[in-house]
C-alpha cells in the first residue's frame, strides 16, 4: 500500500487560555472559540473575526501586542483510523513555536522551534484500539515565556534591541526590526497532515549533483523509515526493500531522455545513495548567462515484488558551483562561479515578505521573484532574521535562474549555546540543509548575519565573559552539518566574513563586506573611498510608493513630522538621518511632505547609483553587489525597491540600470582607498578605528567627500558583464541653459568582459560653473549624468516640455514627454491618482529635443488632468525652486 497524505486544513478553531492572559486583552476574545485557518497564524484570525485591528496600519501595532504575549489553542477532530495501513503519523510541517501537541487529552509531542518540520505517532495513544476520531488540540505557549526560561539559564545577549529573540528558535523580526514593526506570532504556519503507511516510507531525499565532462551527475541520498510491524522473513527479518530513482528531461540534442537506477536495501540497512547519469545534460545558468533547464526526478520506494510504498518527485537542474575564496595579491576574493563562469553578481537581500508569514504564498513570491528579474537581478540573499522560505520560494529561483544565498537564521546577537537551544539548531540545520538540497539555485549557506562583526565591533565580549554566544555554532558545529547533509554547497560563516579570525570580520580586502558608515554617519560619496571585494550589504533609506503610505496611515494631512507616518519609521534616528541625507544635493528645507517624499525617493535611488557604479567598474576586484532590500513586510520607510504592497519604488527602476550586463557611468579621476571600518544597518554604527579613519579622510580628501563638488576631471566607465563591447559614446557637457557647450565622441572598446575607463579631453572633462552645467554621457540607448555641484545651488532653469496621452491598446496610458528644455529628474507617479496606478520607468533626465515614454497602468483617460498636474508630474527645479529657504 502506497502513503497516504491527507492535509488537514478545514475544521479548526483557536482558543486563547485564560491562564497567564496578559493585561490588555479584550474581554471579547477570553474563552471566545474563533474559526482558524491552517496553515496560518493568530493573528489572521483574530482579524477575521473582528477581534484584532490590522496590526500594519496606523499605530494598531502597539494595542496589539497582547496577542504574542498569550496562550492559544487550536482544535479539531482527526481521523486516526489506520485504514489497513500500519502507522499512522501526525505530520506537521511547520509549528510557530512552543507547542504542545495531545490527541484526546494524550501529549503526543512537544515542540520549540518554529524553523523545522515534526513528526508524531498518532496510534494508541489514548489506551484504546487507536481507530477512529480523536480530538487534536495544540497548545501554543506564548514565546515570551519560553524566551523567558532560556534567558534566566543562559544570561544576557547582547543584541541590537530589548527582545528576546535569540532566546527562541523563531523569525527574529517577529519581534521587530529596525525595518519591521513587532507582531510576535503563534499558530500552525506550515500544511498539518494525517500520513498513513505501512512497511516503510521515504524519510529522507538528498539529491545532490555535479556535472562531469558534459555529463550530469545525480547521488540521490536516501533514508527510510521501518514500521516495524510487517510481516518478517523466515529468517525472522524484514524484507528487502527496492529505491528506484528516475531522471527526465531534455539533452543538449534536444531528444527526450530517462535515465533510472535502483538500489537494493538490505534488512540491515536504512539508507543508501543511488546515481543516476544523464549524457549530454542541458546546464542549468542563472538568469543572463544560460537557460534553466530543470528535470523531472520520481523517486519510488518500492518492495522487492514491485509494490510500491512511497514516492516523492520534484525537478532539479544540473550544474556545478564554486566559491574561490583563495588567497590572491590583494585579499581574498568572494568569487561565484557557476559552470566553471565567474559570476558578475547582481544581488538583492530579502527579507520576509509578511510580518505574518504565512500569509505569503506562491503567488506573492512569484510576483516578488519575477519582479526581481526584471530588475536584472541574478542573486537573492535569504537574511538570518528571518526564516527558511517554503518549497514555493526556491522552486521559482529554479525556474528564474536566481542564485540563492541562505542564511542559517542568526542575526545581529548573541547567541546561547546552551541546552536546549543547541539541539534545536542541529535539529533544523539537518532539516533544511536536507529539504533544500534539491535546489539548483541555492549556491551558498551562510552561519549569521553580522554577528561575530558586531561581538567584536560592539564590545560584546566584556558583557558575555565565558558564556558561549554562538561561535561554535558558525565556526563548527554549522560547517559540520553542511560537509555531512550537503556537501556539494559552500559554506561561508558569517556575513561579513574576512575567511579568518585573525582579521577585522569587515575587512573590504577579504570576502564579504558590510557597508553601513555610509547612511548611518556617511554620506553616498563616501562609497567610492573603498572597493571591497564583495559587497553583501548596503543601502540607503526611502519612504514607500506615496499610495501605499496614504493608506497605511490616518494622518490627514500626511506630513513628515505626523505620528503615523513617524511609527512607519523604525530605524533609529531613522528620520533624521534621511534629512541629513537630504543636506548634501538638497539642502535642509524645510520641505513640504511632497517635497520630501520626492527628494527622498531621489536620494535613495542616487545613493545606491554612486555604490553599485563605483564598486561594479572596479570588476574583477569587486565580483559582486548584495544591495539592502528588494522587499518589505509592511508599509514603512526603509531601504526597499519594491514596498509592501508590491509597488515599485523609483530605485527599482535604477536598479535596472545599474544592473543590466552593460553599465555605463560617469565617476570622478581619483585613486581608491581599501579601508573597512564598523557600522551597520541593525544597529548605531560603532567609531572607526584611528588608523582606518586616518586613511579614510585622507582618501576622501581626493575628491570624494561630502562636498566633493566642483570641477576635478571625470570620466566615463563602461562595464561589460558577460561579452566585448563595440560602441562608441557622445559626451556632452551643457549648460543647464540646454546649450552645448563642449562635446565629444569616443570610442569603447572591450574585447570580452570587463570594464573600459574612457579618458575625456578637458573640453567635457572639466566644468567651468559647477552651478550651472551638467556632463551628459550617451551609448546605444544608455545615459549617465554627472552633477557636479549640490542640486540646491544648481542654477535650474524651470523645465519646459508637452506631455501627451493616448490609450495604450492592452489598456492603461502611454504618456510622451517632449522636452523643450533640460528637463532634470522627470517623476510620474500614477500612485498618487489610482490606487492601481503604475509605471515603467523612474526619474528621467531629458536634452532639449527628446522624447521619452511611459506606460501608465491602471489609470484611464478620465485621469488625463490629474496625471498632468504636480505632484503626479514632477521635476526636480520645481521640487527644489518651490522649497522656503526662510
Amino acid at each position: 500500500m502506497t502513503l497516504e497524505r491527507e492535509e488537514l486544513r478545514d475544521g479548526w478553531t483557536v482558543t486563547m487560555s485564560s491562564d497567564n492572559a496578559p493585561a490588555g486583552v479584550p474581554d471579547a476574545v477570553v474563552g471566545r472559540s474563533i474559526p482558524a485557518t491552517v496553515p496560518g497564524q493568530v493573528h489572521t484570525d483574530l482579524e477575521r473575526a473582528g477581534l484584532l485591528a490590522d496590526p500594519t496600519f496606523d499605530r494598531n501595532e502597539d494595542a496589539g501586542k497582547w496577542v504574542g504575549r498569550s496562550d492559544w489553542t487550536y482544535r479539531r477532530s482527526v481521523d486516526v483510523d489506520p485504514k489497513g495501513f500500519e502507522r499512522v503519523d501526525l505530520v506537521c510541517d511547520g509549528l510557530d513555536t512552543v507547542a504542545e501537541v495531545g490527541l484526546d487529552g494524550v501529549v503526543i509531542g512537544t515542540t520549540r522551534n518554529m524553523h523545522r518540520r515534526y513528526r508524531f505517532d498518532a496510534r494508541d495513544q489514548t489506551g484504546g484500539n487507536g481507530r477512529g476520531t480523536k480530538d487534536l488540540e495544540i497548545l501554543f505557549e506564548s514565546p515570551y515565556r519560553e524566551a523567558g526560561r532560556v534567558a534566566a539559564r543562559a544570561g544576557s545577549m547582547p543584541g541590537p534591541y530589548d527582545e528576546p529573540f535569540p532566546y527562541v528558535r523563531k523569525m527574529a523580526s517577529n519581534f521587530g526590526w529596525d525595518w519591521g514593526l513587532t507582531a510576535v506570532t503563534s499558530g500552525p504556519w506550515r500544511p498539518v497532515a494525517i500520513e498513513r503507511w505501512s512497511t516503510a516510507r521515504l524519510r529522507d531525499v538528498r539529491p545532490l549533483v555535479d556535472v562531469e565532462a558534459g555529463e550530469g551527475v545525480l547521488d540521490a541520498h536516501l533514508t527510510v523509515e521501518r514500521s516495524g510491524m510487517n510481516d518478517l522473513d523466515q529468517d525472522g527479518e524484514d524484507d528487502d526493500l527496492v529505491l528506484v530513482v528516475t531522471v527526465a528531461g531534455q539533452t543538449e540534442d534536444g531528444t527526450t531522455t530517462r535515465q533510472r537506477s535502483r538500489a537494493q536495501l538490505t534488512p540491515k540497512d536504512d539508507e543508501t545513495v543511488v546515481t543516476v547519469r544523464v549524457p549530454n545534460v542541458l546546464r542549468w545558468w542563472p538568469r543572463g548567462y544560460g537557460a534553466q533547464p530543470l528535470y523531472d526526478v520520481a523517486v519510488e520506494l518500492q518492495t522487492v515484488d514491485g509494490e510500491v510504498l512511497d514516492r516523492t518527485s520534484f525537478r532539479t537542474g544540473f550544474r556545478s558551483t564554486r566559491i574561490d575564496t583563495a588567497e590572491d595579491e590583494i585579499g581574498r576574493p568572494f568569487n561565484v562561479h557557476v559552470n566553471g563562469t565567474l559570476v558578475d553578481v547582481r544581488g538583492v537581500n530579502w527579507i520576509p515578505d509578511d510580518v505574518i508569514v504565512s500569509r505569503v504564498d506562491r503567488a506573492r513570491y512569484e510576483d516578488r521573484l519575477r519582479a526581481a528579474v526584471d530588475l536584472g537581478v541574478n542573486l537573492v540573499r535569504v537574511w538570518g532574521g528571518g526564516i527558511y522560505e517554503s518549497n514555493d520560494f526556491y522552486e521559482i529561483c529554479d525556474e528564474l535562474g536566481l542564485l540563492v544565498w541562505q542564511d542559517f537564521p542568526f542575526a545581529c546577537a548573541a547567541y546561547p549555546e546552551i541546552e536546549p537551544i543547541r539541539s534545536e539548531v542541529i535539529a533544523e540545520a539537518r532539516d533544511n540543509v536536507a529539504r533544500l538540497s534539491r535546489h539548483p539555485s541555492l549556491v551558498v549557506w551562510n552561519g549569521n548575519n553580522e554577528n561575530i562583526w558586531l561581538h567584536d565591533a560592539d564590545g560584546w565580549a566584556e558583557e558575555l565573559g565565558d558564556r558561549g554566544w554562538g561561535l561554535d555554532y558558525y565556526l563548527d558545529l554549522l560547517p559540520t552539518i553542511v560537509d555531512a547533509v550537503d556537501p556539494s554547497r559552500f559554506y561561508t560563516v558569517a556575513s561579513p566574513w574576512s575567511g579568518s579570525e585573525a582579521l577585522f570580520a569587515n575587512d573590504v580586502d577579504h570576502e564579504t563586506h558590510h557597508s553601513w558608515d555610509v547612511w548611518n554617519r556617511l554620506p553616498d560619496t563616501a562609497y567610492r573611498a573603498s572597493v571591497p571585494r564583495f559587497v553583501s550589504e548596503f543601502g540607503w533609506q526611502a519612504p514607500p510608493a506615496w499610495r501605499t503610505l496614504r493608506d497605511a496611515v490616518a494622518d490627514e494631512p500626511l506630513a513628515v513630522t505626523a505620528p503615523g507616518v513617524v511609527h512607519h519609521q523604525k530605524a533609529t534616528d531613522g528620520m533624521a538621518k534621511l534629512d541629513r541625507g537630504l543636506e548634501p544635493r538638497f539642502g535642509s528645507g524645510p520641505f513640504t511632505f511632497d517635497q520630501w517624499h520626492y527628494l527622498t525617493q531621489l536620494q535613495q535611488a542616487r545613493a545606491i547609483s554612486t555604490g553599485v557604479e563605483h564598486w561594479r567598474t572596479h570588476w574583477p576586484r569587486n565580483t559582486g553587489v548584495i544591495v539592502w532590500q528588494l522587499n518589505d513586510l509592511w508599509p514603512v520607510s526603509s531601504w526597499s525597491a519594491i514596498d509592501s504592497a508590491g509597488r515599485l519604488k523609483p530605485l527599482a527602476h535604477e536598479l535596472r540600470r545599474l544592473y543590466d550586463d552593460v553599465l555605463l557611468a560617469i565617476r570622478p579621476v581619483s585613486r581608491t582607498a581599501t579601508t573597512g571600518r564598523p557600522g551597520g544597518a541593525d544597529h548605531p554604527a560603532p567609531s572607526a578605528p584611528a588608523d582606518d579613519a586616518a586613511e579614510l579622510a585622507d582618501t576622501l580628501s581626493l575628491g570624494v567627500s561630502p562636498g566633493a563638488f566642483g570641477s576635478s576631471p571625470i570620466e566615463v566607465v563602461v562595464r561589460s558583464a558577460r561579452a566585448g563591447h563595440d560602441s562608441v559614446v557622445r559626451v556632452r557637457r551643457i549648460a543647464l541653459s540646454g546649450a552645448v557647450l563642449a562635446e565629444a565622441t569616443l570610442p569603447v572598446r572591450l574585447s570580452a568582459a570587463g570594464v573600459a575607463v574612457v579618458a575625456l579631453p578637458e573640453s567635457v572633462g572639466v566644468v567651468d560653473d559647477p552651478t550651472n552645467e551638467l556632463v551628459v554621457a550617451d551609448m546605444d540607448w544608455r545615459r549617465a549624468v554627472w552633477t557636479p555641484g549640490p542640486d540646491e545651488s544648481m542654477r535650474w532653469e524651470p523645465a519646459r516640455y508637452r506631455a501627451t496621452f493616448t490609450p495604450a491598446a492592452e489598456g492603461g496610458l502611454d504618456l510622451v514627454v517632449e522636452a523643450d528644455s533640460l528637463v532634470r529628474d522627470l517623476l510620474v507617479q500614477p500612485d498618487r491618482v489610482a490606487e492601481g496606478g503604475t509605471v515603467d520607468r523612474g526619474f528621467m533626465t531629458l536634452l532639449p529635443g527628446e522624447r521619452v515614454a511611459f506606460r501608465l497602468g491602471g489609470v484611464t483617460v478620465d485621469d488625463v488632468e490629474r496625471l498632468s498636474a504636480e505632484p503626479v508630474l514632477w521635476t526636480l527645479d520645481r521640487v527644489i525652486g518651490s522649497v522656503s529657504r526662510g
